[in-house]
C-alpha cells in the first residue's frame, strides 16, 4: 500500500509542544473539571442526610437536581462499595444504560444509553456513546475498559450532548474525573485486593504539595493480576487472564486565585491474555445426532443449517469433535474453550498520553478553559476466534492509533438574567492496522480437502481427517488499513432566566468532519512480508478514498452538521424542579474499514437523532428523599448498523460492514430513587423501560452470484447495485430485515442499599448489597439466522438464538472502617447466584459463532488505607 500521506510515526512532538507550551502560558486558561459528586467531607459518623450531588453537565459546577439533563453521578465512594474494576460495573448505576464488553477484545467496550450506541471495535466506527476522560474524548472503544484508578466521579449523561461539549455525542456520555493534585496537604492512600481467580490488585496514590498552595505533585499506580475466568480444554491452562500496569501521574499549579493548570500523565502496559471465546455455532441434525445436510439453509452449504467451521470440525473428527464447537445450554462448561495455541497468543496494549488543562478566571467577565491532549496506542492481539482445537481461522491484529485535541471553552454570567458557554474544538486521529487471518481456510487447498475429508466421513473412511492434516496452519492473509480523520467543531449554549426560576435553553452547534482511508482485507494476494496490498484491481480488494469513492452515487468522504437544542426549566421551589429539552444528536459518516471488495467498501452517510426529554427532579424529607423522573423520545435518522456478512473477496469469506440500514425509534421512562429512612441507611433503586423499533433495510447476506431481479423489488433501490470481481458478477440487494435493536432490553432494575453501624471507638461496620435485573435482549445485529431472531436448532436441542435471556445479579458486602476511615477491611462477593448468561455473540456469517459468558461468582478481600 503507498504510504505517502499517511506516515506510521505520529507527530506526537508537536502535540507535546503544543500542550506543554499552552500550559505554561498564563494567556490561555482552562477548566479542571470538578468532581460530579461530594461525599460528606470529614464526615465520621454514620450519614444523615443524603449527598450533594454537583454536575459538570453543563460544563460549569451546578446542583444535579436543578440541571436540565439527565444524569446519573457516581462517587469515587460509591465505586469503591461496588468494587468496581472498569466501567462495566457501573451498568446498574443508572437506567436503560448498558456499559458491556464487545466480547472479542479484551478491553473493547459496547456501550449502549435508550437503546442505541455501538460494538465495534475499529478506529474506523465512531463510538455512539462518547467517554470522556478528564474531559478529553476517547476515540479509541478498543481501550475503554482499562483499569478505573483515582476515580473522584462518574458521570452518564442520556441523551445528545453536543452543544456543550468538544465532541458530538449522539446518545450520551460517560464523564470520568481523576484525582487531581492538592497543593495544601500531603495525603497517601493504597488498597490491596485478593480474590479468587487468582486475583492480585495494589493501588497507591500520593499527593506532594511542592510550594504551599501553589504546586503540588500527584502519581497514582495500579498493578491487575487473575489467572482469567475460563479453561483451556486443550491443553489444561487457564484461559483470559490480565496482567496490568497502569501509571497516572499529574502535576498542578496555583500562582494565583485566578489561573489553575494542570497536566496529567497515562502510561498503561497491558499483558493480558486473549479473551476466551466459547462456542456457539449452528450445527443441524436431531436427537443427539449430527446431520451435515439438515434442513433449514443457515448458508454455509446449500440446504442445510450448519456453518463451515463445524463442519469441518466433523469431518476432520467425527461427532466428539463437533461436541465441542457447537452451542450448549448455557451453565454447562461456560467457561471451557478448546482452543489452539500452536501460534500463541496475547492482547498486549501500550497506551501513554499527556492532558494539559488551565483554568482562568477574569473576575466579572467569565472563564477561559482549555483542554489539549495527546494519547498514543499500539495494539497487538492475537485470538483463535474459530473455538476448536484445530488451526482453522485465527488472527493476529497489529494497530497504531493516536489522536490530539484541542478544545478552548468560554462560560460567563453575561448578566443577572443570561449565562452561557461557548467554545471551539479541534480533533485529529489516525491509525494504522495490520491484519494478519490464518490458519487451514487460507491454503490453496482447502476446498478440495474439505471435500475429501466429508466424503471419508461419510463412508467410513479410518482417517477422513488426514487430507485437512495436510493443510498448512500457518497459511495466511495480509490486510492494511490505514485512516486520517480530522474534525473542527464551534458550538454554543445559553441560558436566558425569564422569570421567577423560568428558565429558556438554546443551543447550536456546528461540525465538520473529513475522513480518508485504504484498506484492502486479508487475502492471500496481498504481500504479508512486506506488509502491503496488492494494487491491482482485478484480484485484490485495494479501495483508496481519493480515487474510489463512487462520487456519482452520491458519496463523500466528508461530513457537516447543525444540531440545535431548545429547553425550558423551571424550579418551582427548593425541592421540585422540571424541565423539557428538545436536542439533534450527531455522528458524521465514515468508512468500513474491514469491507471484502472495493464495491463494499464505499463509504457510509451520517446518522441524527432527535431526542425530545421531559423530567422533574425532586427532594425532600430534610434532604432524605431524592425521586427523579425522565420520559424521552428518540427518532433516529440513518442509523448506522454494523454486520458481518458474506463477502467476495475478504479472506475467509466474510467482511464486516457499517451501512445505514434504519430509521430507529426508542421511548422510554427512568426514575430513579434515593432514600436515608434512618441515619445510616442509604436506599436506592431505579427502573428502566424501553420500547424501541427500527426500519432496517440492508444486504444482510452479502453480496451473491443470484441475480435478484428488477431493483426496484429492492427495499432500498438506490443502494441496490452489481460489480464484477475476478471475472464474476456479484449482486448487493437491501431488503427487509427483521432483526430488533440490539442490547435494548424493555426493562432494566436495579436497587441497593447501605447500612452503616457504629462499634464504638473501633468505628463502623457498613453492611451493602445491590440487585441488578435485565429483561432479555438482543445481541447480533445481523440476527441468527442471518436477517431474523427465530434461531436455529441444533442437532443436540440447542437453540441457537441471538436473544440473551433475562437475568438478576446479586452481589454484597461487608466494610469495617476505623472511626476516622485511615483503614478499611473489606469482604465482597460479586453474582452471589454464579448467574451465567451470554453477555455478546458476535455471529460470523456463514462461518462460526462466539460468544462471551458474562462474569461468573469472584469475591475476594481488600485492605485500604488512607493517611
Amino acid at each position: 500500500m503507498k504510504q505517502s500521506r499517511f506516515l506510521i510515526a505520529p507527530k506526537w512532538p508537536i502535540a507535546l509542544a503544543t500542550v506543554s507550551v499552552v500550559a505554561l502560558s498564563a494567556s490561555f486558561a482552562a477548566a479542571q473539571d470538578a468532581p460530579a459528586a461530594v461525599d460528606d467531607a470529614g464526615r465520621t459518623g454514620p450519614r444523615t442526610q443524603l449527598d450533594t450531588v454537583v454536575t459538570q453537565a453543563t460544563r460549569t459546577e451546578t446542583s444535579a437536581q436543578t440541571t436540565p439533563v439527565a444524569t446519573t453521578s457516581v462517587s469515587g465512594a460509591q465505586l469503591e462499595r461496588t468494587f468496581a474494576t472498569d466501567l462495566r460495573d457501573l451498568t446498574a448505576a443508572a437506567p436503560n444504560v448498558n456499559l458491556e464488553a464487545v466480547g472479542a477484545f479484551q478491553n473493547a467496550s459496547a456501550f449502549f444509553i435508550r437503546g442505541f450506541g455501538s460494538a465495534d471495535i475499529e478506529s474506523a466506527t465512531d463510538p455512539g456513546v462518547g467517554v470522556f476522560i478528564d474531559g478529553v474524548y476517547q476515540a479509541r472503544s478498543s481501550t475503554a475498559l482499562s483499569d478505573l484508578l483515582d476515580i473522584t466521579t462518574v458521570e452518564i449523561l442520556r441523551g445528545p450532548q453536543g452543544t456543550l461539549f468538544g465532541r458530538n455525542t449522539i446518545v450520551g456520555a460517560v464523564l470520568v474525573s481523576h484525582g487531581k493534585p492538592d497543593p495544601t496537604e500531603f495525603d497517601m492512600k493504597g488498597e490491596i485486593t485478593a480474590g479468587n481467580y487468582g486475583t492480585i490488585d495494589v493501588s497507591a496514590m500520593i499527593n506532594v504539595p511542592l510550594v504551599a498552595d501553589k504546586a503540588a505533585l500527584r502519581i497514582a499506580a495500579k498493578s491487575t493480576n487473575n489467572d482469567g475466568f475460563y479453561k483451556n480444554a486443550t491443553d489444561g491452562t487457564n484461559y483470559g487472564s490480565t496482567d496490568r500496569i497502569t501509571i497516572l501521574p499529574s502535576i498542578r499549579f496555583t500562582p494565583n486565585d485566578n489561573l489553575d493548570i494542570v497536566i496529567r500523565g497515562e502510561i498503561v502496559r497491558e499483558r493480558d491474555d486473549s479473551w476466551g471465546n466459547t462456542p456457539y455455532s449452528a450445527c443441524g441434525g436431531s436427537n443427539g445426532v449430527f446431520n451435515p445436510f439438515a434442513a433449514d439453509n443457515y448458508g454455509s452449504v446449500p440446504g442445510n443449517n450448519t456453518q463451515t467451521v463445524p463442519l469441518i470440525a466433523w469431518a476432520y473428527g467425527g461427532q466428539a469433535e463437533i461436541d465441542k464447537v457447537c452451542a450448549q445450554e448455557r451453565g454447562k462448561n461456560d467457561f471451557i474453550v478448546h482452543a489452539d495455541n500452536t501460534s500463541g497468543r496475547g492482547s498486549d496494549f501500550d497506551i501513554w498520553g499527556i492532558t494539559g488543562e488551565i483554568t482562568y478566571d477574569l473576575p466579572d467577565v467569565g472563564t477561559f478553559t482549555y483542554v489539549g491532549n495527546y494519547r498514543d496506542v499500539h495494539e497487538n492481539v492475537f485470538n483463535d476466534f474459530d473455538t476448536t482445537d484445530l488451526p482453522i481461522f485465527m488472527t493476529q491484529r497489529e494497530q497504531w492509533h493516536y489522536q490530539t485535541s484541542h478544545e478552548f471553552r468560554f462560560s460567563s454570567n453575561f448578566s443577572d438574567t443570561i449565562d452561557f458557554v461557548a467554545g471551539f474544538y479541534y480533533f485529529h486521529q489516525k491509525y494504522t492496522m495490520w491484519q494478519d487471518t490464518y490458519g487451514w481456510l487460507f491454503d490453496p487447498g482447502f476446498g478440495a480437502a474439505l471435500g475429501s475429508a466429508i466424503g471419508g466421513r461419510l463412508t467410513g473412511a479410518p482417517n477422513p481427517g488426514a487430507a485437512l492434516d495436510a493443510l498448512n496452519p500457518n497459511a495466511s492473509g495480509f490486510g492494511e488499513t490505514i485512516q486520517d480523520n480530522t474534525a473542527w467543531a464551534a458550538f454554543v449554549n445559553a441560558n436566558w432566566h425569564i422569570w421567577n426560576g423560568i428558565t429558556l435553553t438554546a443551543g447550536l452547534r456546528y461540525n465538520d468532519e473529513k475522513k480518508n482511508i485504504e484498506t484492502c482485507a486479508p487475502s492471500p494476494v496481498n504481500d504479508g512480508v512486506n506488509r502491503e496490498c496488492n494494487l491491482n484491481p482485478l484480484v485484490g480488494n485495494y479501495f483508496d478514498s481519493d480515487v474510489d469513492i463512487d462520487t456519482a452515487a452520491g458519496r463523500k468522504n466528508n461530513w457537516s452538521n447543525i444540531s440545535p437544542k431548545v429547553g425550558l426549566s423551571w424550579e418551582v421551589n427548593d425541592s421540585l424542579f422540571l424541565y423539557g429539552s428538545w436536542t439533534r444528536g450527531f455522528r458524521s459518516g465514515g468508512f468500513n474499514g474491514r469491507c471484502g471488495s472495493t464495491f463494499t467498501c464505499q463509504p457510509y452517510n451520517e446518522e441524527t437523532a432527535d431526542s425530545y426529554e421531559i423530567g422533574a427532579k425532586w427532594d425532600g424529607l430534610d434532604n432524605r428523599l431524592r425521586v427523579n423522573l425522565t420520559g424521552f423520545y428518540i427518532d433516529y435518522k440513518d442509523q448506522q448498523v454494523s454486520i458481518i456478512r458474506q463477502s467476495s473477496g475478504s479472506g475467509g469469506g466474510q467482511e464486516t460492514v457499517t451501512d445505514n440500514a434504519a430509521n430507529a425509534k426508542s421511548k422510554g421512562i427512568e426514575l430513579e430513587v434515593t432514600t436515608l429512612p434512618a441515619d445510616g441507611l442509604t436506599i436506592w433503586g431505579s427502573l428502566g423501560w424501553l420500547k424501541s423499533s427500527r426500519d432496517f433495510c440492508t444486504d444482510i447476506d452479502g453480496p451473491t452470484t443470484v441475480d435478484p431481479g428488477p431493483a426496484s423489488g429492492s427495499c432500498d433501490p438506490d443502494n441496490a447495485f452489481s460489480y464484477i470481481d475476478n471475472g464474476t458478477t456479484f449482486y448487493i440487494y437491501p431488503t427487509q430485515v427483521l432483526v430488533p435493536l440490539t442490547r435494548a432490553p424493555k426493562w432494566t432494575l436495579a436497587a441497593g442499599f447501605a447500612y452503616e453501624v457504629p462499634v464504638g471507638n473501633a468505628g463502623t461496620i457498613e453492611f451493602a448489597a445491590d440487585w441488578r435485573y435485565q429483561s432479555k435482549n438482543n445481541q447480533a445485529s445481523n440476527g441468527v439466522p442471518a436477517g431474523v431472531t427465530t434461531g436455529l436448532l441444533n442437532y443436540n436441542g440447542v437453540l441457537v438464538t441471538p436473544i440473551r435471556s433475562s437475568a438478576h445479579i446479586f452481589n454484597a458486602s461487608i466494610t469495617w472502617r476505623e472511626i476516622e476511615d485511615r483503614y478499611r477491611v473489606s469482604l465482597f462477593m460479586k453474582n452471589i447466584g454464579n448467574v451465567h448468561y451470554m453477555q455478546s455473540l458476535t455471529a460470523v456469517a456463514a462461518l462460526f459463532n462466539f460468544i462471551q459468558d458474562n462474569n461468573p461468582r469472584t469475591y475476594g478481600v481488600k485492605v485500604a488505607f488512607d493517611f
